[in-house]
């Protein structure tokens, strides 16, 4: 099930109420001189990489800060950049479209019995979706050293902002891969 889970996701319980924990976060950007590489827009944040380091497949950390109904959790969700993922996300928007598009003319084909070729090029969207998903997961496992770096400096941010984090409860890790976010939700 694990392959299927390609954005890391980690959920942190807070000791603070929402509005303390957004307030510490602002305080902290502010405080480190409105970091380019450190964002806040509300309760919503992002944690960037220098641009030195970008590689193709580097990860951004988005997170925000919300109520529970018991607690308040830091939400975090490792992603590619916006530039790639909107790529990712054309490629796969046309893919499908294409294989919609020769599905709909192998049908056609096939009830005027004719030969139904439309179906290879359904069967070639349909590889280049999976080829795609492929490569998406091993530029995440490639981009793993990055996610280390970013949750270690998240991690920084809160403890620079005195933000507590319940201790008593384990980060709930959330659609993750297994083999790569569970060291990046442990505390």
């Amino acid at each position: 099930m694990q392959w299927f889970h390609l954005r890391p996701t980690f959920e942190l319980q807070l000791r603070e109420s929402r509005e303390a924990a957004i307030a510490k976060l602002a305080a902290e950007q502010r405080r480190t001189g409105d970091d380019p590489l450190f964002l806040m827009f509300g309760e919503y944040g992002e944690l960037h990489l220098p641009q030195r380091e970008h590689r193709l497949w580097s990860p951004h950390l988005s997170f925000y800060v919300h109520q529970h109904a018991q607690h308040v959790a830091l939400h975090g969700r490792f992603a590619p950049r916006v530039d790639v993922w909107t790529t990712v996300w054309i490629v796969y928007l046309a893919m499908i479209f294409t294989a919609f598009f020769g599905i709909t003319v192998a049908a056609s084909q096939w009830m005027i019995q004719e030969s139904s070729w439309g179906g290879w090029i359904a069967l070639a969207a349909l590889v280049v979706l999976a080829l795609l998903y492929i490569v998406a997961h091993v530029g995440q496992q490639w981009s793993a050293d990055q996610m280390h770096q970013l949750r270690a400096k998240l991690d920084g941010i809160l403890r620079a902002a005195e933000i507590e984090i319940d201790t008593n409860c384990a980060p709930v890790e959330i659609g993750s891969n297994a083999s790569s976010s569970n060291r990046f939700a442990k505390r």
